[in-house]
């Protein structure tokens, strides 16, 4: 047993929600397993990640463009502190919709919100694993 303790000393926790998808799952460990202790466990529903003090979830534009914002921001209150990645996978990016949905998800205290492009999505999930997003 303290071999094992011994090999992931140095290693964050990373928290990885078994009701993913087996894919991401498997990617996930694949990309982070070195840098990070990945287990798959239970987490909150919608909750896809979850470090030590933040809990990581992903949506797309086009999933707020149709979400009534006030369930959302009700759900998101729920969480404590979360980080929400926002994939932005619409073609045409000057919706106003969005932008004011997106905004009011940004004045929430204990929601952080990072709006990325599709291939960003690892690059923008090992900074949120480091705390570096803001």
């Amino acid at each position: 047993m303290n071999k094992i303790k011994q090999k992931y000393k140095n290693k964050k926790l990373l928290k990885v929600n078994e009701k993913n998808d087996i894919d991401s799952i498997i990617e996930i460990f694949q990309r982070f397993g070195k840098k990070y202790n990945v287990i798959t466990t239970t987490l909150d529903p919608n909750i896809q990640y979850q470090t030590k003090e933040t809990k990581i979830t992903q949506t797309y534009t086009k999933t707020i463009q149709n979400t009534n914002i006030n369930k959302m921001i009700k759900r998101l209150k729920a969480q404590g502190k979360i980080t929400l990645i926002i994939i932005d996978n619409m073609k045409k990016n000057n919706n106003e919709q969005i932008t004011s949905k997106i905004k009011k998800i940004n004045s929430l205290e204990n929601v952080k919100t990072k709006k990325i492009k599709e291939n960003d999505i690892f690059k923008t999930l090992d900074l949120v694993f480091e705390g570096g997003v803001k």
